[in-house]
């Protein structure tokens, strides 16, 4: 398993889970999860349905509570937290799911999203995400539960774009929609958040492992393998590291 850059004693820039395990109810999910990601880094969670990918995603934003552990950005804990008091540390969560405000407008799905902040600049940003998704401009009086599956998406990218986050957590953004649309998504997501670090799990792994520098692969709760995503380019290689049998990485 090739090291990972940036694993530090939590005081470090970016994200560093260790040993953090959770779960829900008597039923337990991870087993003890060491990841990082460093300032300016993308990193993919890969891994089979069950692995603990969107626990993992859910443990950061608070919404799952670390059962042991320690949870850190930019050194500060997030561990006791409430979710709302993670938004304002700066972690944007984009859900599986897409969770946008049904009965709200496309614009006030994207003005609630700046609550955190204020009021600064907050009509700037706005103006950047249509930009970025002309299709939100022609809804943008358009009730949120009406939009397609894609603007829903769409619009929840957004919404973590007007929080100006200092973390992006993106849970299976492409669930249910078409190649082309994906392709468009990712390659906004390149643009809109060039420099934030983000942790994406996704079920398409060729789509993370072209726009994602490191992978982290769940198997059964555990990290089985991390690396650069370089390394995971092989159907073999991958499939290796989903079943843990890679070499140096415990099973």
């Amino acid at each position: 398993m090739a090291a990972d850059p940036g694993i530090g004693d939590g005081r470090s820039g970016g994200l560093v889970l260790r040993g953090v395990t959770a779960g829900y109810g008597r039923s337990s999910v991870l087993h003890g999860i060491d990841l990082t990601v460093r300032p300016g880094q993308r990193v993919a969670v890969l891994g089979p349905n069950g692995a603990g990918k969107t626990t993992t995603l859910r443990v950061v934003s608070g919404l799952v509570e670390a059962r042991t552990g320690e949870v850190t950005l930019d050194g500060g804990s997030l561990l006791g937290l409430r979710p709302d008091e993670i938004v304002r540390r700066g972690v944007a969560h984009v859900p599986q799911g897409r969770r946008v405000f049904p009965d709200f407008t496309v614009e006030e799905n994207l003005r609630t999203a700046a609550y955190t902040r204020g009021g600064r600049d907050v009509d700037d940003d706005i103006a950047m995400v249509l930009e970025a998704f002309p299709r939100l401009r022609d809804r943008f009086g358009v009730r949120a539960g009406f939009l397609s599956g894609g603007e829903q998406q769409m619009l929840a990218i957004g919404r973590a774009v007007v929080q100006r986050p200092r973390l992006v957590l993106i849970d299976e953004m492409s669930l249910g929609l078409a190649p082309i649309l994906i392709k468009e998504l990712y390659s906004r997501l390149d643009v809109l958040f060039a420099d934030v670090p983000a942790v994406i799990v996704e079920q398409n792994p060729s789509i993370a492992l072209e726009h994602c520098g490191w992978v982290h692969v769940l198997a059964g709760g555990q990290v089985k393998a991390s690396g650069p995503a370089s390394e995971f380019t092989s159907q073999e290689r991958l499939m290796q590291a989903y079943t843990g049998a890679v070499e140096g990485v415990p099973s």
